[in-house]
């Protein structure tokens, strides 16, 4: 997570974050969790991974619809997981990402996006 990152989810602005598990999909034995911070219109998601491959950037998605399920026409784009991590902040309120059925979902890569590795179901707990 970079330096500007890490002060956006220790700011007070970002309390209470909403945890998402992600589980491993297709045998990819890649899973983590998500976290996500409501900032007003905007929410603040941060992917962490264990299991991933080294040097690859996995595609990772807001999609319509649960795990393993998703609608495959992505609902919010997520900078790629890279390292075992991902930072993006989204132009939409938590409400809204909790208002219907949604999930994030990360592709094995770029050239293989058909292959989900891991999937989580955004929901309030």
């Amino acid at each position: 997570m970079s330096v500007a990152a890490a002060g956006l989810a220790m700011s007070p602005v970002f309390a209470n974050p909403l945890k998402v598990p992600l589980r491993s999909e297709n045998g990819s034995g890649e899973s983590g969790y998500a976290l996500l911070y409501p900032h007003g219109a905007r929410t603040l998601v941060v992917v962490h991974l264990h299991g991933t491959p080294k040097g690859i950037a996995q595609p990772d998605h807001i999609h319509p619809g649960t795990c393993p399920n998703v609608n495959p026409r992505p609902a919010y784009m997520l900078k790629p997981v890279t390292h075992g991590k991902s930072v993006t902040m989204v132009h939409a309120r938590l409400k809204a990402l909790l208002a219907k059925p949604m999930a994030i979902n990360v592709h094995e890569s770029e050239s293989d996006m058909q292959k989900y590795v891991a999937c989580g179901d955004i929901r309030a707990h």
